[in-house]
This record gives C-alpha cells, sequence and structure tokens, in this order.
C-alpha cells in the first residue's frame, strides 16, 4: 500500500523506491497560485530528503497538468508589484525549478491534460516526458506579453534553437503526436495508460544503479561543453561511479554469474 504525504495544495505518494508528486488543485487547473508553488516546493524537499525514494513521477489531478499561473493570484499582481517584491516573488518561483532542475533523482512528467505557461516550464523541468493522447502543452508567456521562464533556458536544449524560438514567440499550443515528433516529449499514451507507463519506468529507474543519478547529472552538465572538456569530466564522473556500492555488486553478480541487487548506493 502506498504511504501518502499532503502539502496543502500537493499530494505526495510512496511506493515501492518512488515517489509520485500529484498537483492537487483540479478545480483551478492545478493553475499555480503561490500556495501551490510554496506546496511543490516543500513537496520536492520532502523526496529529496528520503534516502527510500529513487525516482519521482510529477502529474497533476483531475483533467489538467497544468493550465499555467493563476490569473488572479500569480499574473494580475506582477503588474502593480514594486521591484523589490517582484524580486522576491520570482526568487522564490526559481527555487522551486532550481530545486526540481538540480534533483538528483530521476523526474518522470506524466503529462496529462493541459501543460501550458507555466505548466509547461514544469514538464521541461522533468527529465522524461511521457503524455497522454489529449494534451496540449505551450509556452503562452507570449499571450500576456510576458517571457518564458525556463523555456527560454532549456527548450532550445530539447528541440533546437529554431523551433524554441517557433514555439516561445508565437504561444502556440502543441498536441501530443507533434510534441513527440519535435522531441519535446518521448511518449505518447492513451490516458488510462499514462500512470501505470510512468510507474513502470519510474520501477525501473528505482531498482537502477546509482550510476543512473551520474548519468543524469552528467548528461546535463555536458550538453553544454565542448567534446574536449566533457569528455575529461566524464573521466571524472566514471571515477566516480567505479566508486559506488552497485558497481561493485554488479561485478561480483557478473562473476557469480547471476543477476545483481541495487541499492541505489
Amino acid at each position: 500500500m502506498a504511504e501518502e504525504r499532503n502539502f496543502k495544495s500537493v499530494l505526495v505518494t510512496h511506493k515501492e523506491n518512488f515517489a509520485t508528486i500529484i498537483m492537487s488543485r483540479p478545480d483551478k487547473l492545478n493553475a499555480l497560485s503561490p500556495e501551490l508553488q510554496d506546496s511543490l516546493l516543500q513537496a520536492v524537499r520532502y523526496v529529496v530528503a528520503d534516502d527510500r525514494v529513487r525516482a519521482v513521477i510529477l502529474t497533476g489531478a483531475g483533467s489538467s497538468f497544468s493550465a499555467g499561473g493563476d490569473g488572479r493570484e500569480d499574473i494580475d499582481p506582477l503588474r502593480t508589484m514594486p521591484v523589490e517584491e517582484f524580486n522576491r516573488y520570482f526568487y522564490s518561483v526559481n527555487e522551486l525549478y532550481k530545486e526540481l532542475f538540480n534533483l538528483e533523482k530521476p523526474i518522470i512528467g506524466a503529462i496529462n491534460g493541459n501543460a501550458l505557461g507555466a505548466g509547461m516550464e514544469l514538464a521541461l523541468l522533468c527529465d522524461i516526458r511521457i503524455a497522454a493522447e489529449d494534451m496540449k502543452i505551450g509556452e503562452l508567456f507570449v499571450r500576456m506579453g510576458l517571457v518564458p521562464e525556463i523555456g527560454m533556458c532549456l527548450l532550445s536544449r530539447i528541440v533546437g534553437l529554431g523551433m524554441a524560438k517557433l514555439i516561445c514567440m508565437t504561444g502556440d499550443m502543441l498536441d501530443a503526436n507533434e510534441a513527440k515528433r519535435i522531441g519535446l516529449v518521448e511518449q505518447v499514451v492513451p490516458l488510462d495508460k499514462l500512470i501505470p507507463t510512468a510507474e513502470k519506468l519510474a520501477s525501473r529507474l528505482s531498482s537502477g544503479p546509482a550510476s543512473i543519478k551520474i548519468i543524469k547529472k552528467g548528461v546535463t552538465q555536458l550538453s553544454e561543453m565542448s567534446l574536449e572538456a566533457s569528455i575529461n569530466s566524464v573521466i571524472a564522473l566514471q571515477f566516480q561511479a567505479t566508486r559506488t556500492n552497485d558497481h561493485q555488486e554488479a561485478v561480483k553478480a557478473w562473476l557469480e554469474k547471476r543477476q545483481p541487487v541495487f541499492k541505489g548506493t
């Protein structure tokens, strides 16, 4: 039976060696409000601190992943905020983004329904994105005369510079098949298969060796380096991997002709 932990607008369930973070504001399509952002930050820090959790699923309750920033609570106040308050507010938002980006454990985005504006930003911070067939995704910031936050930082790494500019400057929404075609999502499944598919992958990753965390870190960091610099960094990461207990277990299991038992250390 899965364990549960509530953080106001977010529910965290823990099953096997993975946790599922569920944005739970379905009546507002999981639009990001200050409370939901704070709840998400608490939930992410909770799974960071739980050594039993070795993979994470991020999804939304109800019919939407996240419809973006809440118009009344998140967007409208920005126009009149003094610069000091504006900076404090976005510092708090960026704390959530940075916690997700720096999370060592792999994050699987199970994108049910719409992931729009700030909802797309959350999806971009996932390592692997699995979309329901009826998903719509888009950087809607330009429609409100704003700029994408994470989109301008990460989207070009995923879909290329030109496509990132097109998505950000038009604010057009993409359906699941188009998102998969351009590499924005890795898999498209029927809605009733979304969570089972994400859980199957989370179970697989969470039972893998500690080198999965090293791979996540390396792929993210090395993508921005020159080939020479990245090769040198890989040597250091490989040394780190050879010093894990899971590597020792893999070698021992191979010599003993049995399946290894990984513990994520």
